[in-house]
């Protein structure tokens, strides 16, 4: 390999960094501190106040219980977690927001609990009409993206496209933006017969009699169960917290208008805001991708069926412990709760984004991160790691390669600061969907061995399931 084929290589890797959460001491987090001395408390206070051999038993028993509950971890979760989210889950279930009914057509107003708190807006510009969703304290606008291709770039190219990425992030984490979440949706849909009609072109007034159009028609509507449509939006939230609605709304679309601007020039493709229409449309979708056909213009089967902005949520949904039925459709949502480690290849997550059914959405949402906030966050966990580095030491524990990566991670992270990168803090989301419960099944086993070609690891939200589905919507929820 020459050299200029091998710094072609090195640049087309990426790092996601090791997985870091905060910690309280020696790697321990804070609950699980808390839990242990609640286990010493427990044993002291039974000891003492209770003679005799029960009391020590008691004590110790309590303290064992408590101790185990700070160190296992069943799915990925501590115990007192999986406690708060049952405890959750059953009050929405006993207050009947689990299952919604669509109400009287004279009071369209009320959605289902993942939907509640949301409202399509609507404003005139020079250029048409743009929907904004208020969602509590937060208005999004929402962009449509038709992305250049890049599977099949150079190395260099895709660098460069990455880095002007990274430049766009940056600016949109000025302070005077405005902006307060970005996120970014890639959704794959079923084609159906309206949809897949729109991939006809047939010239001469529409002649079906020819032959050739008849045999292009057919081949069509043979590959029907396998066409897929693939969408890819990016959110803009504004917090309303602390300007006027008018102030918010125009920094919305002054944002939006920047992106679109930012992604043009950096060869990068085109986004476009979308109306009010628009959005009932995409999140009616999210709900039940087989809606999508009902909505789809088709240019020989007549106007499409337009969505009401006040009334963007399906018809009856519901919701139980590992899924959330939506109309016509099933889901599942996942915490993408490992990302690929050391360097990878750009396209690393392209099994998770590009393959399976149709009926998957990935959404990834960023905030971002107050620079000096940052860069003395930053400096603690450098502080911290080598303080339990010290105790570890002493304790005669033998460091770890997770460790040290985590160690690196934090280095880089204070480097990136110093030069200048914005920092955000990020989640990521899946949701796979299917018409039947037996073929969600499917799909969510497929998800898994996707999520492992491309080097991550999702769990299951358990319990969660509305506010799952909630996060792969373009609403910029799913970072508390």
């Amino acid at each position: 390999m020459s050299a200029d084929r091998r710094d072609d290589a090195a640049r087309d890797r990426v790092n996601f960094g090791a997985p870091r959460s905060g910690t309280a001491l020696g790697g321990l987090q804070w609950r699980q501190l808390g839990l242990f001395v609640a286990a010493g408390l427990w044993a002291l206070l039974w000891t003492r106040s209770v003679g005799g051999p029960a009391g020590p038993i008691i004590g110790a028993l309590g303290a064992a219980a408590l101790t185990t509950a700070g160190l296992v971890r069943p799915a990925g979760r501590l115990p007192v977690d999986w406690a708060a989210v049952g405890l959750a889950f059953t009050t929405r279930r006993i207050r009947g927001r689990t299952r919604y009914r669509h109400p009287h057509p004279e009071h369209p107003g009320r959605l289902p609990a993942h939907l509640a708190g949301i409202r399509i807006l609507e404003i005139a510009t020079d250029r048409g009409t743009v929907g904004l969703i208020r969602d509590r304290t937060y208005l999004v606008v929402v962009l449509a993206v038709t992305a250049e291709p890049m599977m099949m770039a150079g190395s260099n190219e895709m660098a460069g496209r990455r880095a002007a990425w990274g430049s766009m992030l940056a600016g949109l984490a000025r302070p005077g933006t405005g902006v307060a979440r970005v996120q970014w949706i890639a959704r794959s849909g079923p084609v159906g017969a309206r949809g897949r009609s729109r991939h006809v072109e047939i010239a001469g007034g529409n002649d079906r009699t020819e032959r050739a159009v008849q045999s292009y028609l057919e081949v069509v509507d043979r590959i029907a169960d396998a066409a897929q449509a693939y969408t890819l939006m990016i959110a803009l939230a504004i917090d309303c917290r602390r300007r006027p609605g008018a102030v918010a709304a125009q920094q919305a679309l002054d944002a939006a208008a920047e992106l679109n601007r930012q992604l043009t020039s950096a060869q990068l493709g085109g986004a476009e805001a979308l109306d009010a229409v628009e959005l009932a449309t995409v999140l009616r979708a999210g709900g039940d991708p087989t809606s999508d056909d009902v909505f789809a213009d088709t240019p020989h089967g007549g106007a499409a069926l337009a969505p009401d902005p006040a009334d963007p949520g399906p018809m009856a949904s519901e919701e139980s412990w590992g899924s959330l039925r939506s109309d016509a459709s099933w889901h599942a949502s996942f915490w993408i709760s490992q990302w690929p480690r050391g360097d990878v290849d750009a396209d690393v997550l392209a099994p998770l984004i590009l393959a399976g059914p149709p009926g998957r959405s990935i959404a990834l949402v960023m905030q971002p991160r107050d620079p000096t906030r940052a860069v003395r966050d930053a400096e603690q966990s450098r502080v911290r790691y080598a303080a339990d580095d010290d105790l570890r030491e002493r304790a005669g524990f033998v460091g770890t390669v997770r460790r040290r990566r985590q160690q690196a991670a934090v280095s880089a992270q204070e480097r990136e600061l110093a030069d200048g990168h914005a920092a955000y803090r990020f989640a990521g989301y899946v949701t796979v969907s299917a018409p039947t419960p037996d073929e969600l099944e499917e799909a969510c086993r497929e998800l898994t061995a996707a999520a492992a070609l491309a080097r991550c690891e999702v769990r299951r939200l358990w319990g969660e399931q509305g506010a799952g589905l909630a996060a792969t919507l373009p609403l910029c929820r799913g970072l508390g």
